[in-house]
């Protein structure tokens, strides 16, 4: 993997200079943190045994936005430039500074936090896109049209959630498991305000458990029906509480028949891979599923041959954003906001972008990815539900 850092140095590059004697180009800028600074003294690279892995996610990200960058073919003149905001020079306090944020057309990031939304009021302040490619929340940010968030909210989970079992499973018994405390209140608000009919009435009925974190299979078989399905929600995002909701129903499921539905969280946990795990039924929502296209498979090998490594879910992440985006900005321009669910330039994933409209003014508060996958773990296979 030391190598990407190498061939990320020589891929910017050559993107610069090939639009050097362009008068007009089209100016995208990639941000992530690297930590280029802290890897190497002068040109030596440090770590020549093993690359720690806190610079793989935005390596990976950056790798896969230069790869897709390299095979736009057009003949409109690009420039693409990358940030590294862990950088002593690059921090968004001094590009504020150098006015580097006036010539952008587009920025792509994969950030949090505070970056997150700094870039996001840049992008408002200058009217230029700006593409939330990793960051599953909202930061707060309102009245914002210029915001693109890809990596759904939590909110947006959940009604993807609430109306997959209102299709398939209505009528099942329904059990919320969660935990006390406020974040498991703020989860649970979201399934009750999905839930309310236009009389107010609620459209699902559910029993809530409020276990404690080491809850054993007594604290939910006096709640199972042995006579028909069993749905049962994890309510919370702890994965060691949702993990032990797995491990009490894989003692139980020959009795009761079940189906565990489980928070966005499921989807990196690797207990579920467990083979004492196969014979349940465990779904779990994702905004990313590699269905295998000729895309990816062709994405996959260029990567490995270019770093000699597998790409991550981020790597695919920053080469189908920067393929997606920049060819809509190549074609649209300044348009390109109205075209955001145009399907000619997707790679892997399926998206769905719609406003979210504050409740005061009207206005999008912000542009949000809605296509959300249901996945299914079961007999250690992954598949797709919708």
């Amino acid at each position: 993997m030391k190598q990407l850092l190498f061939v990320l140095v020589l891929v910017t590059t050559g993107l610069l200079a090939s639009a050097q004697n362009a008068v007009k180009k089209y100016r995208v800028g990639i941000f992530a943190s690297l930590y280029l600074d802290s890897s190497f003294t002068g040109a030596t690279y440090k770590f020549t045994n093993q690359m720690p892995r806190h610079l793989l996610p935005g390596l990976d990200f950056v790798q896969g936005a230069l790869m897709a960058a390299d095979s736009i073919n057009s003949t409109a003149p690009l420039e693409v430039i990358v940030y590294d905001l862990r950088s002593a020079d690059q921090s968004l306090d001094k590009l504020r500074s150098r006015n580097s944020f006036d010539s952008l057309d587009l920025m792509i990031g994969s950030v949090s936090g505070a970056e997150y939304r700094t870039l996001s009021d840049l992008a408002l302040l200058k009217n230029i896109p700006f593409i939330s490619a990793t960051f599953p929340n909202d930061g707060g940010v309102t009245n914002n049209p210029f915001t693109i968030i890809v990596n759904s909210t939590l909110p947006a989970h959940c009604e993807a959630i609430y109306n997959f079992i209102m299709r398939t499973n209505p009528t099942a018994n329904l059990l919320y498991v969660r935990r006390k405390g406020t974040s498991d209140d703020r989860l649970a608000s979201y399934f009750t305000k999905y839930n309310k009919g236009s009389n107010g009435s609620s459209l699902l009925k559910w029993k809530t458990l409020n276990l404690n974190d080491n809850f054993t299979t007594a604290d939910l078989t006096s709640q199972l029906d042995s006579l028909k399905t069993n749905v049962l929600i994890c309510g919370s995002l702890d994965e060691a509480f949702g993990l032990n909701l797995v491990n009490v129903a894989q003692k139980i499921h020959k009795t009761y028949p079940m189906e565990l539905i489980g928070m966005p969280t499921w989807d990196g946990m690797k207990d579920l891979t467990k083979p004492e795990y196969k014979d349940l039924s465990l779904f779990y929502t994702a905004t990313f599923f590699n269905t295998g296209t000729v895309a990816a498979t062709n994405f996959t090998k260029g990567f490995t041959d270019l770093t000699y490594g597998r790409p991550s879910d981020v790597a695919y992440r920053g080469y189908e954003l920067t393929r997606f985006f920049v060819q809509l900005l190549l074609r649209y321009d300044t348009q390109l906001m109205q075209h955001l669910n145009e399907r000619t330039y997707r790679s892997f994933t399926e998206f769905d972008f719609r406003p979210v409209l504050n409740s005061t003014s009207g206005k999008p508060d912000y542009f949000e990815n809605k296509r959300i996958y249901i996945l299914k773990r079961s007999n250690n296979l992954v598949s797709r539900m919708n």
